[in-house]
C-alpha cells in the first residue's frame, strides 16, 4: 500500500524505528528542497548572474514520483540535548505540464536526554514554472498539535539569470528583493544534476524555497562519486532507479550575505541523474538526521 502525505500524520512510526523524542529547537523544513533538495566556493567556471547561470538545463530529465523515507537520528552532538530521533518524510514531485508541483511532509519525534519528548510536522508544498521563473509556496510547522508557524506567498524572476522579488501573505505582508540570479528549488536541483554530469566538482547559486521570512540563500554544493548503494529494502517501482548516474551532492546552506559563518544547515544527498534521492542527511549543527528511501511510487506524467 502506498503512504500519501494525507496518511503520514496518523500512520505510527515502523517497529523497526524506536519513538523518539527531543527539545530544544525546531528543525526547519528546507529540503526543498534540495533537492530540495533540492540550491562561498570557488566556483567551477560559474558565476552567479552569469552566462552560465542563465542556461536552462534543458538536458535534465526529472522523474515525477512519491519517495517515501525512514527517517532516525544520525548524529547528536555534545551539549545538544537530544537522545534520539525518529519519523518519516514523503517528498512528492508532480509534472503538472507548465510546472512542477513539489510537496514534502517531514514528522518527527523527539527526544531529549532528560526524557522529555515532542512531535513536529512540517509541511512544504509549491508550485514552480519549468522556466523557472515562478514560485508559489506554502509552508506549516506544528509542534505538539500547535500550529507554530504558517508562511504563504509567491515569488517571481524578471529573467533567467536576473532580480526579482518575493512576497509573503502570512504570517504577514512582507516583500523583498531577490538578487540577480536567484533559482528556484525545482530548477536549482536540475542545474546540480547538469553540473554533475559535466564533471564540475562544486558550484554556488542563490536559491529561494519560501521557507524563512527573510531573503534567499546561499547555496553551496560539492559534487562527488557515487557513495555505496544502501542496503535498505526499497518498496515500490524500484525500476526508477536502475541504469541511473549518481552523485554523492553536499549542499550547505547560509543566509545570504554571511559568506564566512557556518551554514544554517547542511543536506548530503546520494542523488540520481533522474531527480531521486536515494538517501539524505540533514545536519541541523547540534544534531544530524538520516533519511533512507525505503518506497518508491511513479507518478503519471501529463498529456500537455
Amino acid at each position: 500500500m502506498d503512504i500519501t502525505l494525507e496518511d503520514l500524520a496518523t500512520r505510527p512510526a515502523p517497529p523497526s524505528c524506536p519513538l523518539i523524542t527531543l527539545s530544544f529547537r525546531r528543525p526547519r523544513v528546507q529540503i526543498a528542497v534540495l533537492l530540495a533538495a533540492v540550491c562561498v566556493f570557488p566556483l567551477a567556471g560559474l558565476q552567479i548572474g552569469g552566462a552560465a547561470a542563465q542556461q536552462r538545463p534543458q538536458d535534465v530529465v526529472l522523474v515525477p514520483h512519491r519517495a517515501t523515507y525512514d527517517m532516525k537520528l544520525s548524529v547528536a552532538r555534545a551539549n545538544s540535548g537530544i537522545a534520539d530521533v525518529n519519523g518519516r518524510m514523503v517528498l512528492e514531485t508532480v509534472d503538472s505540464c507548465d510546472g512542477w508541483e513539489v510537496k514534502q511532509r517531514i514528522k518527527l519525534k523527539f527526544l531529549r536526554n532528560d526524557g522529555e519528548e515532542f512531535d513536529t510536522d512540517s509541511t512544504f508544498t509549491s508550485y514552480e514554472s519549468k522556466d523557472g521563473l515562478g514560485l508559489r509556496f506554502s509552508v506549516r510547522n506544528i509542534q505538539d498539535n500547535e500550529v507554530e508557524e504558517e508562511l504563504r506567498g509567491q515569488a517571481d524572476l524578471e529573467g533567467q539569470g536576473g532580480k526579482g522579488r518575493a512576497s509573503f501573505t502570512l504570517p504577514e505582508i512582507r516583500s523583498f528583493e531577490l538578487p540577480a540570479g536567484t533559482l528556484f528549488p525545482t530548477t536549482h536541483l536540475a542545474r546540480i544534476i547538469r553540473h554533475a554530469r559535466d564533471g564540475d566538482k562544486s558550484a554556488t547559486y542563490y536559491v529561494f524555497d519560501g521557507a524563512r521570512l527573510d531573503g534567499a540563500f546561499q547555496v553551496n554544493a560539492v559534487i562527488g562519486k557515487a557513495p555505496r548503494s544502501s542496503s535498505t529494502p526499497i518498496r515500490g517501482d524500484v525500476a526508477l532507479l536502475r541504469n541511473q548516474p549518481s552523485w554523492s551532492v553536499r549542499l550547505a546552506f547560509f543566509a545570504a550575505g554571511d559568506q564566512g559563518a557556518n551554514p544554517e544547515y547542511e543536506l548530503a544527498l546520494d542523488l540520481l541523474a533522474n531527480g531521486i534521492a536515494r538517501s539524505m542527511v540533514l545536519d541541523y549543527g547540534d544534531f544530524a538526521v538520516d533519511a533512507r528511501l525505503v518506497q518508491l511510487q511513479a507518478l503519471p506524467r501529463p498529456r500537455c
